[in-house]
This record gives C-alpha cells, structure tokens and sequence, in this order.
C-alpha cells in the first residue's frame, strides 16, 4: 500500500461504511418485505436520513486519506451525496416516484467513488475485491426493487458488509 496513505483515515472511513451498510441491509431486506411503498413511510424516511448523514464523516475519513486516484473519490463521492440529498427532499416532500429514482441514481455513483478506496487496498489486501464487487452489486440491484426483486441488492450489500469488516481487521494489525 502507499506509505501516504492515512491508515487511520481509512480504518475511520471504513467503520463508518460498516455502519451505513448494516442500515442498509436492514432497510433493503424491509424493502422487500414490504414493497417499495414502504420507502414512503416515515420510519423509511428516517433511516435513509441516517444512512444520507452517515455518507457525509466516512467521506471525509477518505478524502483525510490520501488515497490512489483520489480525484474519482472527490468527483463522485460529492455527487452522489448531493443528488441522493434532493432525491430524500423531494420523496419526504411529494413523496413522488422521481425522489426515488435520483436516490438510486446518486447511489450509482457510489461504486464510482469506491474505485479509489479499491485501488489503494488491493495490493494490500485481496479481500478488498470483496467491497468492491460488493458495492456494485448492491448499486445496481437497487432498480430491481421498482420490479420487486431486491435479493441482488441484498446479497451485494452483504459481500460488501463481509469485505468491510475484514479490511477494517486487515488494517488494524
């Protein structure tokens, strides 16, 4: 791994991720207990807000990092903050179907942003391929749920819960 990079910073970052990926597998398996309507109701709207607010100190934790290729992070990382925020707006606001779909596209770009986290880990630690299919797979399952199929999404976030944790374990040593 590049001796710049901020361990410490990426440990921080990556437990913040573990957090958010645990709320959000708990939201995406009620997602598809309930049906997608569910992400209407306040209880929904309230967890997305957390998982929203947890986007903002694990990207700092990673922007402090000093990681490979960090201009993908600091392009992508903002955008898809940005634009999930006007996505939750405009849901808890209209509770229109629009404020659903720019929550899915600003998680697109969450993927995006872990390139760099990926290309700074991967020589260090293989298990960072398990974060990084993880997270594509958890982002692009997140439209199967307009169809009523969000196993994909689950099982991604799952796989990237796993590899979280373990580069968080692999790191600490």
């Amino acid at each position: 791994m590049n001796p710049s990079v901020r361990t410490q910073s990426v440990i921080s970052g990556l437990k913040v991720s573990v957090v958010a990926a645990v709320l959000i597998l708990a939201l995406l398996v009620q997602l598809q207990l309930f049906g997608v309507r569910y992400a209407y109701s306040l209880p929904s709207l309230f967890q997305m807000f957390v998982i929203w607010l947890l986007s903002l100190p694990a990207t700092y934790f990673y922007f402090k990092s000093n990681l490979d290729k960090a201009l993908i992070l600091k392009v992508a990382a903002p955008l898809a903050i940005a634009i999930t925020a006007v996505g939750l707006l405009y849901t808890a606001l209209t509770g229109g179907f629009l404020g659903l779909e720019l929550i899915v596209l600003g998680y697109l770009f969450e993927p995006i942003a872990g390139i760099s986290i990926f290309l700074t880990l991967r020589e260090f630690s293989p298990e960072s391929y398990m974060f990084f299919v993880g997270a594509f797979a958890y982002t692009y399952g997140l439209p199967l749920y307009f169809f009523d199929f969000g196993y994909l999404a689950m099982i991604g976030d799952a796989v990237k819960l796993s590899g979280l944790l373990i580069l968080i374990r692999r790191l600490s040593r």
